[in-house]
């Protein structure tokens, strides 16, 4: 199945499409395909071969200089590692990528940069899968540096990159923003990126990887130039991001891409922790219709004033959907919309059926900005804490159980409505609403995972059952996936299944 087949059933057929991904990498090959050669790896051999099993080579130079055919694998020995950058030539076909894989037993091979720029590099190529294999860069001082480094820079639209399950651990990335931006922006675990007139990049999927300990962020995925030029066919799911010193996912200048079952914990953090400016959990910047939804995001630390779990960010047009996340104790709190901050795009964010915990700040509507905010069937649980929220002019909050401490204080003005909220603790901005406590089954207990907030069901004897109001295109089912009629009443809260 190919990327572009997420797009037609984007949020109910996920599951199944990555599992039926995953099968087909699984599979044992097509006997026409055992014929196809591989390039054999092995750095602990004491002498060169001719990249057979039997006589592997034994540096990367002697890899780079080859030119990688379609359907041909670059298969590294496990338990070794090799030092410097692999950048290998050619690009393979949509039918027949170029695959880079371990082979044998023992851990993932390792690709260690020791200080280079990247451990990994392709620029101006197609079609690439890169497997299991492991990518590290330390370094005593920081600065612009990446795990993997995927770029087109020649004007042309380069496509067809599979990123599944590689390991990025300790890349000495620049930590700094304040004062080092462009390193900064430029350094992560994973990035690609499109530089130069016309240069685009598509079909690129990043699943599965597990990265960790790296200046900058996570994974970085620029696949256009400008709003006008966007990349298309991005989809980031199913990663672990850990304790890195910036950003944990973001996705830039893309049309339509969807990211989604990616954790991102202890932002800002790390072997090189965040030192200035500002990073988010998850955010996207210069896309269309972007989508993100069931991530988890803990523990950011503060950065100069971000450190939300989730971003809308500037030059984002259509409709920016935040949905089905959880997120709890990040020092920034669960939502930013910085529309006036750059390029004005005027996106509608869509933020419903979230749960955050301990996430007491939503940051919308920036200076200038042109975006409107449909922020429905959420709850934000921080008891004994005070709500810092601020909205743009044209603002519906419907829905939304609201519980913090009785100095909170939620906006008002002549275009934002409060619809059918719940209140515990914290005074109504207005009449509307229930001031009540919503009876959670077991409240302040979510933990890692998306299912850790099973907490956050309601009670039989809930006051927020039945009574909440219709959303139009409400998206059809909660955070648990129960379903949303698109005309009877559903429950208040991003609960709607039946009381417990």
């Amino acid at each position: 199945m190919t990327h572009r087949a997420f797009r037609t059933s984007r949020v109910l057929t996920t599951g199944l499409a990555v599992a039926a991904a995953v099968a087909a990498t699984v599979l044992p090959a097509a006997p026409a395909a055992a014929a196809e050669p591989t390039v054999y790896l092995d750095c602990s051999r004491p002498t060169d071969g001719d990249g057979s099993r039997d006589h592997p080579y034994n540096t990367l130079a002697s890899v780079n200089a080859r030119i990688f055919r379609p359907g041909e694998t670059l298969a590294l020995a496990s338990g070794t590692t090799c030092t410097g950058t692999l950048a290998p030539q050619g690009s393979g076909t949509a039918s027949a990528p170029v695959s880079i894989t371990p082979y044998g037993t023992g851990a993932a091979p390792v690709i260690d940069a020791a200080g280079a720029e990247n451990a990994l590099h392709l620029t101006d190529q197609d079609h690439w899968r890169i497997g299991a294999i492991k990518l590290t860069d330390p370094a005593s001082t920081t600065g612009r540096r990446q795990g993997l480094l995927i770029e087109s820079t020649d004007g042309r639209t380069h496509t067809g990159f599979d990123i599944d399950g590689l390991i990025v651990d300790r890349v000495a990335g620049e930590t700094d923003k304040a004062t080092h931006a462009t390193a900064f922006s430029l350094s992560a675990c994973i990035r690609t990126g499109a530089t130069g007139t016309g240069s685009l990049l598509a079909d690129v999927h990043v699943h599965g990887t597990r990265v960790s300990n790296c200046g900058g962020g996570g994974i970085k995925v620029r696949v256009g130039t400008v709003n006008t030029r966007l990349g298309g066919d991005v989809h980031v799911d199913h990663n672990t991001v850990s304790a890195v010193g910036g950003d944990g996912v973001i996705v830039s200048y893309a049309e339509s891409p969807l990211i989604e079952y990616n954790t991102a914990a202890d932002l800002g953090t790390g072997a090189y922790p965040w030192t200035g400016g500002n990073f988010a959990g998850i955010w996207v910047l210069g896309d269309h219709d972007p989508v993100i939804q069931k991530n988890v995001v803990y523990g950011s630390v503060m950065s100069a004033f971000d450190s939300e779990a989730f971003d809308c960010d500037w030059g984002n047009t259509g409709t920016c959907t935040v949905q089905y996340n959880f997120s709890r104790d990040n020092a920034g709190g669960l939502f930013l919309d910085c529309d006036g901050c750059g390029t004005v795009g005027g996106a509608t964010e869509v933020v419903r059926y979230n749960i955050a915990q301990n996430d007491c700040r939503i940051v919308s509507g920036g200076s200038g900005g042109r975006s409107a905010l449909r922020f429905y069937n959420n709850v934000i649980h921080c008891p004994g804490r005070r709500l810092e929220v601020t909205v743009p002019a044209d603002s519906l909050l419907e829905n939304n159980i609201w519980v913090a401490s009785e100095d909170s204080r939620l906006p008002t003005g002549p275009g934002i409505s409060w619809q059918w909220n719940v209140f515990q603790g914290v005074p109504r901005p207005t009449d509307n609403g229930i001031a009540a406590d919503p009876r959670f089954l077991a409240p302040g207990t979510g933990g890692d995972t998306a299912d850790s907030a099973g907490g956050y069901r309601l009670r039989a004897d809930s006051p927020a059952l039945g009574n909440g109001g219709v959303v139009p295109d409400n998206g059809g089912r909660d955070y648990w996936g129960n379903p949303v009629s698109a005309t009877a009443k559903p429950h208040r809260g991003a609960y709607n299944g039946p009381g417990l």
